[in-house]
């Protein structure tokens, strides 16, 4: 274990560490901390100078603060005014139900939170560099090869050239990765069966301690408060019935949904606060996620479908996960097999699960109903239909998704029903 250091040639600079992670993002910049905090040399390289308000996840579920926890990054958490939000607030017919608190079922007291996710961005690459990450930003990774090391060719804003060389690469550079190429990985696609759409308001008008969820003819609202009447607000529904999220008369299209669903007056007086975009909710992953001296996690690993809000989550289980394989032994490439192959099991769980929430969401129609009043039946007598109805407050651990556990959380082993 080593800090990272620079030397310079007639080739320009070179830095040595012996981690090197592309992408300084939420993934990238936590592992680079608790990476540096463990006494490993590691440089990232982050090609945006500042972190910019995107419609992204910004739920944090009990399972991943769990995770964020185990990691020491709570407080990074406080830092940036993340919100605790004890309650989940369900609403029929725009009237509340009996409110559910994580903490009856959820040990450690970990419970969902809300979090700005440009803030969390810069606050965790701010904490790699003071733990002694060297930080390239703005950089751009414009080469790769392996030679006795990796090699990663980076560019600055500036114009210089650094040539880094690692024992390690991490790809942490988002689902649209480059570091997949280097390990001759393909990446793969869901079909789009629905989709999400999201905005920031202000003037909301709900309870700032709890998440809300409604759910409408098709689809769901779910409104994650930041404190001060700031809501990040999402809408689940089909890809024609989300068209009118897109555009100018996007934010209005929200208010309009959330008006519809939730207590009257919630969003009376609600404003955007940020930019409206809708996306296609389906998983995009990589079909292979190590090779040889270069690991890839977080959305570069996959990212699974962003209407079960697991995304935080994910890369904190990412960084724990490998954290924990480097540090226990020598063998790196067997530490980042064993992360792939892990890996792969857990996600499978989760891009399953979302596949049959959204079926159950989303769908319409004689069908999706007799669907819905089959499984309310089947929870009656089994609340977490096999535990996957307890997924967003202890993650994927223990499940399978096989075609038993489907049938199950359809209920269709109870009724001998096949209807899908």
């Amino acid at each position: 274990m080593s800090a990272s250091h620079t030397s310079r040639t007639d080739a320009g600079a070179t830095l040595a560490a012996d981690v090197a992670i592309v992408g300084g993002g939420v993934a990238g910049s936590s592992l680079a901390a608790v990476l540096a905090e463990a006494g490993l040399g590691v440089v990232v390289i982050e090609r945006e100078a500042r972190f910019k308000d995107r419609v992204r996840g910004e739920a944090l579920h009990p399972w991943g603060a769990a995770e964020a926890a185990r990691l020491g990054l709570v407080s990074a958490l406080r830092k940036v005014g993340a919100r605790p939000l004890p309650v989940w607030q369900r609403y029929e017919d725009r009237a509340p139900r009996e409110p559910y608190r994580w903490a009856d079922d959820v040990p450690g007291g970990h419970v969902e939170w809300g979090v700005s996710h440009p803030a969390l961005q810069e606050a965790l690459l701010r904490l790699a560099a003071t733990r002694g990450a060297r930080v390239l930003r703005p950089a751009r990774t414009v080469g790769f090869r392996r030679a006795a090391a990796p090699e990663l060719t980076v560019v600055t804003n500036d114009g210089d050239k650094l040539i880094v060389r690692a024992r390690l690469v991490v790809g942490a550079d988002g689902s649209r990765s480059a570091a997949r190429r280097w390990i001759g990985a393909v990446t793969c696609r869901d079909p789009v069966h629905h989709a999400i759409g999201g905005c920031l308001f202000a003037g909301v008008a709900l309870d700032a301690d709890s998440t809300h969820q409604a759910t409408f003819p098709g689809g769901m609202v779910i409104v994650f408060p930041r404190g001060g009447r700031i809501a990040r607000t999402y809408v689940v529904t089909s890809p024609e019935q989300a068209a009118v999220l897109h555009g100018a008369e996007g934010p209005a299209a929200f208010v309009d949904a959330c008006a519809a669903t939730l207590p009257d007056g919630a969003f009376a007086a609600a404003t955007a606060a940020g930019p409206a975009a809708v996306f296609p909710a389906a998983d995009v992953w990589a079909d292979r996620l190590a090779g040889d001296d270069v690991v890839l996690i977080g959305d570069a690993a996959g990212a699974n479908d962003a209407s079960q809000g697991h995304g935080l989550s994910l890369v904190f289980r990412d960084v724990r996960e490998l954290r924990d394989l480097l540090l226990e032994g020598s063998d790196w490439r067997w530490a980042i097999a064993e992360f792939a192959a892990r890996r792969a099991a857990y996600y499978a769980v989760l891009r399953a699960h979302a596949q049959w929430a959204g079926i159950l969401t989303t769908e319409q129609g004689p069908e999706a109903d007799a669907r819905r009043e089959r499984v309310a039946r089947a929870r009656e007598a089994d609340p977490t239909a096999g535990g996957f109805a307890a997924i967003h407050a202890f993650g994927p651990d223990g499940l399978v998704a096989d075609e038993a556990a489907r049938q199950h959380f359809f209920g269709e082993d109870r009724e001998g029903e096949t209807v899908r």
